[in-house]
């Protein structure tokens, strides 16, 4: 980011030259991010067109909101905590409706059978959203302890704690 607060791009990534075309780098970042955030959406929402819609409305907030993004290094942190948001914003207001859709798409996973990966798609789904959020955002995303309580709003301890639960419970399901 330029010290006029715009950015540039070196390939798909930002950096904090300078360079005429920081729109178009900052529209690059974002589409280099948005399969990662797409993926955590499934995986937090279970529901393929809820996650398309929350990727959508998550980086139509990051284009109005680009000047509030202190480190571009840090782009994937700040998306995952707008995209986390508006998980929980669309789980609240979609609470009471019915789902006529089982369709779901989520990571794919490298290794296993496909057993073991529906297996581990249900006992997802089987955590409660928070303690599923912190799962998918640390162990699925590869964000950090830290980056997981920023993106979801609560202290490093929580966070820990959900992970402990959930990595517990998941272990249960597969035994």
């Amino acid at each position: 980011m330029r010290g006029d607060g715009r950015f540039v791009g070196a390939g798909d990534r930002m950096t904090p030259e300078s360079d005429s075309n920081s729109g178009d780098a900052f529209g690059r970042a974002l589409m280099a991010e948005a399969p990662i955030v797409l993926a955590v959406a499934r995986a937090t929402l279970m529901h393929e067109s809820d996650a398309w819609d929350v990727l959508q409305t998550t980086l139509e907030i990051a284009i109005k909101r680009r000047d509030q993004l202190r480190n571009p290094l840090a782009l994937r942190a700040w998306l995952l905590t707008i995209e986390s948001r508006e998980c929980f914003k669309l789980r609240r207001r979609l609470k009471r409706m019915v789902s006529l859709d089982d369709s779901v798409a989520e990571f794919r996973f490298s290794s296993g059978s496909q057993f073991d990966v529906v297996a581990v798609r249900e006992a997802l789904d089987e955590l409660p959203p928070r303690t599923r959020q912190a799962v998918v955002l640390r162990h699925l995303a590869g964000l950090s302890v830290a980056e997981v309580a920023s993106a979801s709003g609560t202290s490093v301890n929580t966070v820990r704690s959900q992970l402990k639960t959930g990595l517990r419970r998941l272990r249960e399901e597969s035994a």
